[in-house]
This record gives C-alpha cells, sequence and structure tokens, in this order.
C-alpha cells in the first residue's frame, strides 16, 4: 500500500508542475497574441510590468527578480529602449547603479498591458469558487516557499 500512496504523491506532484507550466504558456500566449502587432514580447511585458508596478529598477534589481542572468535582462533592455518602451532615468545618470524607467509611452503601453492581463486573470479564475481559490493561493505560497529554499540549499551546496 505505501508503493501505492508514493505512487499517487508522485503524481499529484507532477499534476501541480504541469499546471503551472501550462498555465505560464498559456499566459505568455494570450500576451504574445494581443500583442503581436506591437511586436513585444511577453518577456519585455514582464519586465515592464515591474517598472510599472514597482517603479524604477537597475539590471541587477531586475535580473534578481525576474531569476534569470543579467546578460538576458540586458538583451530584453535593449529592445524595449529601441521601441521608445523604457529609458535611462535621468535621476540615475552619474551612478554606477543605473536605473531603468518607463517612458510616457511605455506607461501608457504598461497601463494597457495591465488592463489585459486582469482580464485574462478574470477569465482564467472564472467559475472557481473563493475558497477554492484561497486555497489555491496558500499552496502556490507554499511552493514557492519551499522552491525558494531549494534554490538557497543549491547555492550553499555549490
Amino acid at each position: 500500500i505505501h508503493g501505492y500512496l508514493n505512487k499517487k504523491r508522485i503524481e499529484m506532484n507532477l499534476f501541480f508542475i504541469n499546471i503551472m507550466v501550462l498555465v505560464r504558456k498559456h499566459l505568455q500566449s494570450y500576451l504574445n497574441d494581443e500583442f503581436k502587432t506591437k511586436n513585444i514580447k511577453s518577456s519585455e511585458i514582464f519586465l515592464m510590468q515591474i517598472l510599472y508596478r514597482d517603479g524604477d529598477k537597475s539590471q541587477i534589481e531586475l535580473a534578481r527578480i525576474i531569476e534569470c542572468d543579467k546578460s538576458h535582462i540586458h538583451r530584453i533592455v535593449s529592445k524595449l529602449i529601441d521601441k521608445n518602451l523604457i529609458e535611462y532615468s535621468k535621476d540615475y545618470k552619474q551612478s554606477k547603479n543605473l536605473k531603468l524607467t518607463l517612458t510616457s509611452e511605455g506607461k501608457i503601453f504598461s497601463a494597457k498591458i495591465d488592463k489585459v492581463i486582469k482580464t485574462w486573470h478574470t477569465k482564467l479564475l472564472k467559475g472557481i469558487d473563493s475558497n477554492d481559490l484561497k486555497t489555491a493561493r496558500t499552496v502556490m505560497k507554499q511552493l514557492l516557499h519551499n522552491a525558494n529554499n531549494l534554490k538557497k540549499m543549491e547555492y550553499k551546496n555549490a
């Protein structure tokens, strides 16, 4: 019976992982479709949303938040600068740690992105009971907490 229960637990764990991956893929696809005329990708959208919601950030801060390498952030930043959606903040020009900020066009576009994401979110959660959502949030927070602890342990063992 222990083997059976262990197998069911593994299946449930894989189910959670697959759901998270699929939801992320669907969001990326939805955003890419919504903004294909603007020629902007979901990775650029996510970076813009951080600046829109949290204010100016350096590339190092963005890499830490998004959890990817600085060269990847630099490529995204370069594309967004070329599209006149972000720029280096004039307040930090003398600093070694330059901050990025949304341009006026970037702020307008980020507001549109925010509306699209809220619409997607509403559609995604349609028909789900509020108590179930509360439970799901609790589970997802714990999964994130556990994943972050695993990552910390990897760094210690490296």
